[in-house]
């Protein structure tokens, strides 16, 4: 039997991969359009700023924190042709998308498709280890497209299919799972915070993401993780730790667990490099 998560996963990528297929043959019937193209797809854990590590931060509310482990399954993704409706040059626009960057909801976006053509795609799930590259992009494989400029692109968080077999077992089910450190003025704590993005599909989705690339054959497009963003907001001091001093499991209820799983479905959640 299958189950709603595979249909759900289903449909929405024969759904954008009828899109870019379509594209494709409408620009070479025409004439007018870009021609069809085989680029690489990689994957790469951004620094913050000034730091020479990936997963080595400050956060906005004075914590130092250091991942000592970070997994976490993504993709499908998807490029499109349109801008990202979040990145408005409208000052009244921009106002009025404020309340929905901040508070994002399964509302809070334009609907999936206003993107407009589908210009290239990575139409597969990823286990991608945060820390395994230091900081190294990982290509993930080639993939068609339409030879254009890609103003967004979007991605699916979602927990491990079976299909990832071994290599999402120390994921344990879930979708993203952090652990390592958070210090500040002599006050460490040690944490392990497991995420999860189950269906419907509309709960999953990292939406028009901002960018600016020219997609042409043979290049490498990058999606950049930003673990340093996720943390945004986090108030440490508010975890219970354990007398032991042993790492806390974060809870679900916590704020800490709330803003990382808003933090890492915003658009700043991730970036993208053309090389």
């Amino acid at each position: 039997m299958t189950s709603p998560l595979r249909t759900t996963r289903r449909a929405f990528t024969t759904l954008l991969g009828a899109s870019l297929l379509g594209g494709v043959q409408a620009c070479g019937l025409s004439g007018t359009g870009g021609r069809s193209i085989t680029f690489r797809m990689g994957l790469r854990t951004a620094r913050a700023p000034g730091e020479t590590a990936p997963g080595h931060f400050t956060t906005d509310t004075g914590w130092r924190v250091e991942l000592s482990s970070a997994r976490m399954v993504l993709g499908p993704i998807y490029l499109f042709e349109n801008p990202s409706p979040l990145q408005p040059t409208v000052t009244g626009h921009w106002l009025r998308r404020m309340g929905e960057v901040l508070v994002p909801s399964a509302h809070a976006h334009d609907s999936f498709f206003s993107g407009g053509r589908v210009l290239g795609e990575w139409d597969r799930e990823v286990v991608f280890d945060l820390l395994a590259e230091g900081g190294a992009t990982r290509v993930l494989g080639r993939s068609p497209g339409i030879a254009g400029v890609a103003r967004s692109f979007s991605l699916l968080l979602q927990p491990p299919s079976r299909a990832l077999g071994a290599e999402a077992a120390p994921l344990e089910g879930r979708s993203v799972v952090l652990a390592g450190t958070a210090s500040r003025e002599g006050h460490t704590v040690s944490f392990r915070a497991a995420l999860d993005f189950p269906p419907p599909v509309e709960l999953q989705r990292v939406d028009f993401v901002p960018m600016e690339v020219e997609l042409d054959d043979e290049g490498l497009f990058v999606v950049e993780l930003q673990p340093h963003r996720w943390f945004e907001g986090t108030l440490f001091e508010r975890l219970e730790v354990p007398a032991s001093g042993a790492a806390v499991t974060v809870p679900p209820e916590s704020q800490v667990h709330r803003a990382l799983l808003v933090n890492v479905r915003r658009h700043t959640a991730f970036s993208a490099a053309w090389e």
